[in-house]
């Protein structure tokens, strides 16, 4: 078995740009790079997998209307440099068609191989792409946080097929990862990046005991110890104190509000085309709660939250907002109703610098304030040190505060958050625990959909747990805690 190396590192510390680097997508401005004793420092990244050096990426990148099948033979396709074949089918082609098979196989999805990409479930689509990387016959193979966004039995899944790929000799492993239960699992050798440079490297018995490593990424404690009520880091404006002009003065007071839940679903049913996703779900946000809807990957909790902002509107079943029904309304009637939605992919403009990704969430307003720039920086401080750079340009971590600051820019009084926890270092999901508790404490209701169990244990009030588009569970999170067969049946804590 090749030793595979796993490069970890606190959000920004430049292990997605490192990758970026050496598979081609950006260019050093100093230095070389060798592969095999070759030099390959200007190659371009297409000369750079034909000899061998394949990659995933940290947001799952396939084609969602093609088959399963179909996306791994294009990869096949362009291999064998058959891609620019306009007028033969290559379903006719034998030899695609085989290898194809061969590599579904190989990653455990022949079964669904007739399935449009786009209807697998997050983990299978993280092993489409490892699929895809297998198909250009790599050598060297970078995985950029594989296991970002799945629920343990995937984690499980994809740590013994990478295991099993590693075996057989053929391609050697590097993966960027944040679950240290996996990379301790599964790597013989770690390297520890912190602001572009490499802090520590070696077996993982040295780097689990090195003093720095645990300071700079793991911080002084785990999660459950953000879950202890403490103070809220930013100052609270009290509802009869005079309207502060500070960076954290108050959203300009919304009309009153009629008495009854922010939020309300009831026997909500969802489609995606003729498949039956949501199965008369009903859920209610009281004002002020910080609400989780748990769940697997494909459980349904994505698209609870696109029906409520019309992205995915129901077939059936009622939707209100402070009483207001809003199933069916465009998606810029329910923003403008006051609720903010964070994506799981986070949606950011790249080329935009952060403040203006911020800044441009004010357009449409109309005259009703918002939050102020200054205002998320009190709340992301990074984000003030990134303040002209390209979205694009930032980390994983700081494109997810930035999503989270731009929704907050519109003042919203409901904040929709989808697996914010997923892809960050043990630190910063620290800092997020402390954010999500002060933007509470400043007046906004919070609807959570997220698997990390641990996360949520320390963020929300009050639980659902949904399952093939069913709520399966309702209570607080302090009795769901308690209840671990609840737990370990739907949530694999």
């Amino acid at each position: 078995m090749r030793i595979i190396t796993a490069v970890i590192g606190p959000n920004g510390a430049g292990k997605t740009t490192l990758v970026n680097l050496l598979t081609g997508r950006l260019q050093p401005d100093a230095g070389r790079i060798l592969f095999a004793g070759e030099e390959i420092t200007g190659w371009p990244v297409p000369r750079r997998v034909h000899r061998g050096i394949g990659r995933s990426f940290q947001i799952t990148n396939i084609f969602p209307r093609l088959s399963v099948a179909e996306n791994v033979s294009l990869a096949v396709l362009s291999r064998l440099g058959l891609g620019r074949r306009m007028w033969r089918p290559f379903v006719g082609l034998a030899e695609v068609r085989q290898e194809a098979e061969a590599l579904l196989r190989e990653v455990g999805l022949q079964a669904r191989a007739d399935a449009p990409a786009g209807t697998l479930s997050h983990g299978d689509q993280r092993l489409l792409e490892i699929g895809i990387s297998l198909a250009t016959r790599p050598r060297l193979l970078f995985l950029d946080e594989p296991t970002a966004g799945l629920n343990p039995g995937e984690r499980v899944a994809i740590l013994e097929k990478i295991r099993a790929l590693a075996q057989d000799q053929r391609v050697t492993f590097v993966v960027v990862e944040h679950d240290m239960d996996l990379v301790f699992a599964l790597a013989g050798r770690i390297v520890v990046l912190h602001r572009g440079r490499v802090l520590a490297e070696g077996p993982p018995g040295a780097i689990r005991a090195n003093p720095q490593v645990r300071e700079v990424y793991l911080g002084e404690g785990e999660i459950a110890a953000a879950a202890a009520p403490s103070r809220p880091s930013l100052p609270v404006p009290s509802p009869a104190a005079p309207t502060p002009s500070g960076p954290l003065a108050a959203i300009s007071p919304r009309a009153p509000a009629p008495a009854g839940p922010v939020l309300e679903l009831q026997g909500v049913d969802v489609y995606y085309g003729q498949s039956h996703v949501l199965h008369g779900l009903s859920l209610r946000v009281a004002r002020g709660e910080v609400v989780g809807l748990l769940g697997r990957n494909g459980a349904g909790k994505t698209t609870t939250l696109r029906a409520v902002m019309g992205l995915t509107p129901p077939r059936r079943g009622v939707i209100r907002c402070r009483g207001t029904a809003i199933a069916g309304w465009p998606p810029y009637e329910v923003a403008r109703l006051g609720i903010g939605f964070v994506p799981d992919d986070r949606r950011i403009f790249p080329h935009l610098t952060t403040r203006e990704n911020l800044e441009l969430a004010l357009v449409g307003l109309e005259g009703r304030q918002g939050w102020t720039v200054e205002r998320v920086y009190e709340l992301f401080p990074v984000l003030r040190a990134v303040d002209r750079s390209p979205g694009g340009a930032l980390s994983g971590g700081e494109q997810k505060m930035l999503a989270i600051g731009r929704a907050l820019m519109a003042g919203p009084e409901l904040l929709l958050l989808d697996e914010p926890s997923e892809g960050l270092a043990p630190m910063v999901i620290q800092s997020l625990v402390q954010v999500l508790r002060s933007i509470r404490e400043l007046g906004v209701t919070i609807l959570v959909a997220d698997q990390n169990a641990k996360f949520a244990r320390a963020v929300i009030d009050r639980c659902y747990i949904i399952d093939r588009g069913v709520i399966r569970y309702e209570g607080t999170m302090a009795a769901l805690w308690e209840d671990r067969e609840t737990l370990t049946r739907y949530l694999a804590v």
